[in-house]
């Protein structure tokens, strides 16, 4: 780590790593559609030509064009290196700033190491404080130089070790791009020995101990040839999966620069609707062409999800707020990535130093593009337990969604749940077993949501494993469970916790005759209901608003939550 001078952290501006993220991620967009062109040219000699040298060209360039499409997500990984890289330094830089400040408006000499000199001369109020003697006052003004000298040169060093650390994880993604990029083969899957076809129909420990005779360089070879099964297989270990997901992310930044980098005019074709008869089809393609402002909106509306989701695939690359640590950035742990399956399961805190683990299943309207919210309050309780616990944010699927009055027809559709519930099922397999890996207990608690409670009920029912569930304003306690001998957890000392504030209007579908969720889990017997309590304000948790309340503001309900994560049982309260 080098500290920079006084005059070098001045001119800096953290606005041209921005930029240069900026051109890498245009980089990579350009060089993809010019190997998609490439890769189009080799299909069509494969389907117009069929002799010895047709095979020669197409063995000669799959290799080039696969090497390529590896610099593009280097490219792509850079970039968001690039841009945390803007925060972190940003960060620094501004402490620096401040110390500068600070030492100029007392009028303090200003040395390029940052050493900062006295003050020439004490004024007759600090003369007159140090007893009416001069050298004390200059004494006093020394004391305050060295003082805002350490100051300034620890802001230094930050600033020097946050820049070393950003080119360090810039040369990575680089050196990643020229040491692989030879080697990279269109078999690369075959290349690395691992049947990663077969895994769907293997056990997780049968994929576990496959890996864990791997050694470390297959495991990166692996993790390069296969990233989609890599990154969403239940049994691989998570540092190899969080490794993948950064690739699959990658990719899927990739697909929206696909869409965003199509001709202007494959953008304008799409505005014009295929219902339009010919002639006013021709009318509108004339329209557009011919004035700039409907022509802007066309391209601005055929970019406009693809900007979207651009931007957050770009969130999830990059590095996020670190709960325990107020201005520290750490890196998103992705276990899931898989936008055809609308799947996206986090990590949030640090498992390594967790004493207990927690999985929040969500419920209606949740989407990879909403996650944010339930990430934010996986984070909630992490830095609330002071980092005893590590919380995972469970998207295994789509989701019941729509306003009001569609988005409570669609929760009363079972089928989501019966479509996540065995993978969730599989999922606390996995959980378990690098649970099991630590050097200590972590017992695991599942906590299921609204529409969620719906999705776990049923996964117990399928065979869920967990130390610990709680059914938070659930919609019931799953499909087909009716009395607690239909719940089959694989741990036969599971304790079971439910939550429903007075006044949240999920009491309406509770336990409903027939209804498509199952029996109401506040009235299961041998269910625990846990109190609502009361909000900060000191009124009681009561209302519609409790239905995502009790989880997201600290209240009486969110301890208890957390005491139940957490084991804490002197701290739980029984309603």
């Amino acid at each position: 780590m080098t500290r920079p001078s006084v005059s070098q952290a001045q001119t800096w501006r953290r606005e041209t790593l921005v930029d240069l993220g900026g051109a890498w991620d245009r980089a990579a967009g350009l060089l993809q559609t010019r190997t998609d062109t490439l890769d189009a040219a080799v299909s069509h000699i494969g389907t117009s030509w069929h002799g010895s040298t047709a095979r020669s060209a197409t063995a000669a360039i799959s290799p080039v064009t696969a090497a390529l499409r590896h610099l593009c997500r280097t490219l792509v990984i850079a970039a968001a290196e690039a841009r945390d890289a803007a925060d972190t330094i940003g960060l620094a830089h501004d402490d620096v700033l401040n110390a500068l400040t600070e030492a100029q408006a007392e009028g303090c000499p200003i040395a390029d190491d940052g050493t900062v000199g006295p003050t020439p001369g004490p004024s007759a109020l600090l003369v007159t404080l140090a007893g009416g003697a001069e050298p004390g006052a200059r004494a006093v003004l020394d004391v305050r130089a060295r003082e805002l000298t350490r100051h300034l040169q620890d802001a230094l060093d930050r600033l020097g070790a946050a820049d070393t650390e950003a080119a360090r994880a810039i040369d990575t993604a680089f050196d990643l791009a020229s040491a692989e990029a030879g080697a990279v083969r269109p078999a690369g899957v075959a290349d690395t020995g691992v049947p990663v076809a077969d895994w769907p129909t293997m056990s997780q420990d049968r994929i576990a101990d496959q890996i864990a005779a791997m050694p470390a360089a297959a495991r990166q070879r692996l993790i390069e040839a296969a990233p989609l099964q890599v990154g969403n297989t239940d049994g691989v270990p998570w540092d190899m999966r969080i490794a993948a997901n950064r690739i699959n992310i990658a990719n899927a930044i990739l697909d929206q620069h696909r869409i965003l980098d199509r001709p202007v005019d494959d953008k304008l074709r799409a505005a014009i609707s295929p219902a339009l008869d010919p002639a006013s089809a021709e009318r509108m393609w004339a329209t557009l062409h011919a004035d700039p402002a409907m022509r802007a909106a066309a391209i601005a509306h055929h970019d406009r999800n693809a900007q979207r989701r651009l931007a957050f695939y770009q969130d999830l690359l990059g590095d996020t707020a670190d709960p325990l640590a107020p201005g520290h950035r750490v890196p998103r742990q992705i276990l899931g990535f898989d936008p055809a399956r609308a799947s996206l399961i986090e990590l949030s805190g640090d498992l390594t130093r967790a004493r207990a683990l927690a999985v929040l299943v969500p419920g209606l309207n949740t989407t990879m593009d909403s996650s944010a919210e339930d990430v934010a309050t996986a984070r909630r309780f992490v830095a609330g337990s002071g980092g005893d616990v590590a919380m995972i944010t469970y998207l295994g699927g789509r989701f019941p969604t729509g306003p009001l009055v569609s988005g409570l027809l669609d929760a009363a559709d079972p089928r989501y749940a019966l479509e996540m519930a065995p993978r969730l099922v599989a999922f606390s397999e996995d959980v378990d077993r690098t649970a099991g890996t630590l050097d200590r207990p972590v017992p695991v608690t599942y906590i299921g949501h609204s529409y969620g409670g719906s999705i776990l009920g049923t996964a117990e029912r399928l065979g869920l494993t967990a130390d610990r569930v709680v059914y938070v304003e659930a919609a019931g306690a799953g499909i087909g469970v009716h009395e607690p001998s239909d719940w089959h957890n694989r741990n036969p000392a599971v304790l079971r916790f439910s939550m429903t504030a007075p006044g949240d209007l999920i009491e309406l579908v509770q336990g409903i005759p027939f209804g498509p969720h199952g029996a109401d889990p506040d009235e299961m017997p041998g269910v625990l209901r846990l109190a609502a309590g009361r909000r900060l304000t000191g009124w009681p948790m009561f209302g519609p608003t409790t239905h995502s309340d009790v989880l997201n503001e600290p209240s009486d309900a969110w301890h208890n939550i957390l005491a139940v994560i957490t084991g804490d049982r002197d701290r739980i309260r029984l309603g």
